[in-house]
């Protein structure tokens, strides 16, 4: 985890001065894997234990699978956007989207400063609205297949749970900017 502060900004780099509360993407595959997977083994043995492996793949659809997850990892940054746009404030051109090759995975960025209390809204919902919801509705109903995704999603959270600990100690009202190459943040110097 760094919490160093960051230099001030130069031609080299432009992040403004703060204390940086970010880690590279390749620390969170390193420290939090256990977490990963406990996160899509939990939700799935609940399912297990009220509909049983039988029901688990009944049905089930590679294709629409597929589908299914990839349609929720793009809500997911979806709802980043949506979270920080209306609890920090932010308009809609404040917000990028992207692919990152080397991750294999989409992104979303506030270019803009938000309360820390904005910041952690909008990493908490699409683990909520992407995973633990479509888990909970599948687990109701009974369809394995949703349930596998909403497992997959809450998993695939980690990285948001994993920022959201590392800026535990962040006071709600400081003002936090998006790290542009790293998950977390820059808590910017008054």
């Amino acid at each position: 985890m760094t919490t160093d502060p960051t230099p001030p900004p130069d031609d080299e780099n432009p992040l403004p001065p703060g204390r940086e509360v970010a880690v590279p993407i390749e620390e969170i595959v390193l420290n939090a894997t256990l977490l990963s997977l406990l996160m899509l083994l939990v939700p799935m043995v609940m399912y297990v234990a009220v509909w049983g492996w039988r029901d688990l793949f009944a049905g089930f659809n590679g294709f629409a699978f597929i589908g299914i997850l990839i349609a929720l990892v793009l809500a997911h940054e979806g709802f980043h956007a949506i979270g920080w746009k209306y609890a920090g404030g932010l308009r809609w051109r404040d917000l990028t989207f992207g692919f990152k090759w080397e991750a294999l995975a989409p992104y979303c960025h506030a270019k803009v400063p938000m309360p820390a209390r904005a910041y952690r809204f909008g990493a908490v919902l699409p683990g909520i609205t992407t995973g633990i919801l479509p888990f909970v509705v599948a687990l109701v109903i009974g369809n394995g297949m949703w349930a596998l995704a909403g497992a997959v999603l809450i998993s695939g959270a980690v990285g948001d749970v994993y920022v959201l600990w590392i800026m535990r100690d962040i006071p709600p009202d400081a003002l936090m900017l998006d790290h542009p190459e790293k998950a977390g943040g820059i808590v910017l110097e008054e």
